[in-house]
């Protein structure tokens, strides 16, 4: 586990990189960012996880996945770059430590949903909040923003979606993917 602030510091450079000004972020949700889980149980849910799982294994799985297509048809890795690192951001204010004592020991849950937040899902929340702070977004880094929003039964989004949209969703599931397994073969030692 790398240094959370040292983490978010990269996070915002690399924005940066891409031309995306950093400072109402930061200034907004920057503490709650740098401190900011990716999962609610699990491998993935510790202080500083969310941008930690974003710079070190979320995005490099979709700019790896990405170069496996012939280069005519790639998606641009800088756009493919600021959807991976901004799409999670709204678990910033979505999740919180969980203090119930019974749902961490029996269920495993270190963390929980933060009451009164928007009745929408994550990739919409977070398409929003980085609006909020001026980030644009086209109509493709929209969808691939919130494809991790659909139902996997959803056809259109199986089927029709973009190539960048794909490769968030399969990064996405890889993250996953690796933690269980990691977790599997732990127990099977």
């Amino acid at each position: 586990m790398a240094d959370k602030s040292k983490n978010f510091e990269l996070f915002c450079k690399k924005l940066n990189q891409l031309g995306i000004a950093t400072d109402q972020l930061s200034e907004s949700y920057g503490e709650a960012l740098t401190d900011a889980t990716f999962a609610v149980s699990g491998d993935l849910a510790y202080d500083g996880a969310l941008i930690d799982t974003i710079l070190y294994k979320l995005t490099p799985y979709a700019v790896k996945i990405n170069d496996l297509f012939p280069e005519e048809v790639r998606v641009d890795k800088r756009s493919l770059v600021k959807v991976c690192l901004l799409h999670q951001i709204a678990k910033a204010i979505r999740l919180t430590k969980n203090d119930n004592e019974w749902e961490i020991k029996n269920r495993g849950l270190t963390y929980k949903y933060t009451p009164n937040q928007p009745s929408i899902r994550t990739g919409l929340h977070s398409l929003v909040i980085a609006q909020n702070c001026g980030i644009s977004f086209t109509a493709e880094e929209a969808e691939a923003m919130t494809v991790n929003d659909r139902d996997l039964s959803d056809d259109q989004a199986r089927w029709h979606s973009s190539l960048m949209a794909s490769i968030v969703r399969q990064a996405s599931e890889m993250v996953y993917l690796e933690t269980n397994n990691a977790v599997k073969k732990e127990t099977n030692e």
